[in-house]
């Protein structure tokens, strides 16, 4: 072996010492995890959640933090801004991918400033009506707003992937109706609830229970296959809008800038984690259906759904306002 040879091979275990090192002195700290919507929003649920088994997986506390405002931008940018040593992660969503197109001067990057970890799953919404809605399936809710002499008074999480859902589905029915915006799904429900509201494109998880208690009629479920929590409730694509296709999906992700070896670990523990049974369970109860991807497949992702979003917002005129 040449000295050089030897001084290379010398500074490449200095530098894997000096790394395990510092893995070792910060072992204690904790993951931040930050949650860019609100208590009991899916991300949430999912937080929450995967929490616990990830604390074993990793060694570390995790400690949940919701960051809450313009559809998720917010607590993305407290993420971007964040030290890109691995201990500050975020629950990214569909809104990620929709909110450059929606929201004027955003201070970050949605591909240049973060780092994908790793996939999670898509989350289903629900179309549902309140109980004086005279339609029980989706047919007959575009049958009724087409006839309706008022337009149907429908919330929307403004600028946020339910209100993309929803705009699609109007769109390919042809119908309109008075969007009144809320800032998430739970103010909604309460309104659904009390009648203010005629119709909406909300978390499945939230509405599933109070369809089976039949306080609200569950019309349709938007991902491609029907939801564990709600297996009675059909996809659109079922009820007759074949060509219906918005999944609201959920990834891991950290500032830009992260390691190699901060996404392999992180990636590691967090793939463990969704993997315990318990984390199994609580996936199949929110109606999360898992995405594989491998880590060189994130990426071309997001950024094929931020075109593709793109095309959609300006086809159907869809705002943040």
């Amino acid at each position: 072996m040449t000295s050089l040879a030897r001084r290379a091979l010398v500074f490449g275990l200095m530098t894997a010492l000096a790394h395990i090192s510092v893995h070792a002195a910060d072992s204690n700290h904790p993951i931040r995890l930050i949650v860019p919507t609100p208590p009991g929003s899916a991300a949430d649920a999912l937080a929450r959640a995967v929490s616990t088994p990830w604390a074993k997986s990793s060694g570390r506390p995790i400690v949940v933090e919701n960051i809450v405002g313009a559809g998720t931008s917010i607590g993305t940018a407290k993420l971007t801004r964040s030290p890109n040593d691995g201990l500050t992660l975020a629950i990214i969503s569909s809104n990620h991918t929709i909110n450059p197109w929606v929201y004027k001067g955003l201070p970050f990057d949605a591909i240049a400033d973060i780092t994908p970890i790793a996939m999670i799953g898509s989350v289903p919404a629900m179309l549902v009506a309140n109980n004086k809605v005279a339609a029980n399936t989706p047919k007959e809710l575009e049958q009724l707003a087409k006839s309706a002499e008022t337009p149907l008074a429908e919330g929307l999480v403004s600028g946020s992937a339910y209100q993309m859902a929803s705009e699609v589905f109007k769109e390919q029915a042809g119908i309109t109706t008075n969007r009144i915006p809320y800032k998430g799904s739970a103010q909604i429900l309460n309104d659904l609830l009390g009648g203010t509201l005629d119709i909406a494109i909300i978390n499945a998880q939230l509405a599933a229970p109070q369809v089976a208690a039949g306080k609200l009629k569950g019309l349709a479920v938007t991902t491609s296959v029907r939801a564990g929590m709600a297996p009675q409730i059909p996809t659109l694509r079922e009820s007759g809008y074949p060509n219906y296709e918005v999944e609201v999906w959920l990834a891991l992700a950290g500032p830009a800038g992260l390691s190699a070896i901060n996404i392999a670990a992180r990636r590691a523990e967090f793939e463990t984690a969704l993997s315990a049974p318990e984390m199994k369970q609580a996936m199949e109860s929110q109606g999360i259906l898992p995405i594989a991807k491998r880590p060189d497949e994130i990426l071309p992702f997001l950024k094929a759904e931020l075109e593709r979003n793109r095309a959609v917002i300006e086809r159907v005129g869809m705002t943040a306002d």
